[in-house]
């Protein structure tokens, strides 16, 4: 009988620890799901924002090419393109911040800027220090480039 208090004893005396385990484990599942659930919200977030920029480009065909010059110094079409830029940079930072870390989301967000490097270059919208640093950092990149 005595092997018997002893085992139940020490079973007892375990439970506390168990317990412990058992609740850091959880702990860590539940934190798990929490990230899990973060970067899925943040994927969504990322592309319902770029697929409402495609679908701007494809309102805007002349204006997504980044190729439209202004005709005179009041030319309400490269107004309209200057309001497309700003747009695009603002989705763009939408997306750098939904996916800061995202390597596939930066090469496509460089591709894009490329296509309107010219304006980029003479833009003060572009140059202010307005933007989120990853996109700051993309635009410099693409400015520097050859």
């Amino acid at each position: 009988m005595k092997g018997l208090e002893v085992s139940c004893g020490l079973f007892i005396d375990l439970v506390p620890v168990f317990s412990l385990i058992l609740a850091v484990f959880a702990l860590c599942v539940a934190y798990w799901q929490v990230q899990v659930g973060r970067s899925s919200t943040a994927s969504a977030q990322a592309h319902s924002i770029y697929q409402q920029y495609l679908l701007m480009c494809m309102e805007n065909p002349v204006l997504a090419s980044g190729k439209y010059e202004p005709r005179t110094d009041n030319d309400e079409q490269y107004a309209k393109y200057t309001w497309f830029f700003s747009s695009m940079l603002f989705a763009f930072e939408q997306v750098l911040e939904a996916k800061p870390k995202d390597e596939q989301w930066k090469e496509t967000i460089k591709a894009q800027l490329s296509i309107h490097k010219k304006h980029l270059i003479r833009s003060s919208t572009a140059a202010s220090n307005q933007w989120y640093i990853g996109l700051q950092k993309l635009i410099g990149e693409v400015k520097n480039s050859d």
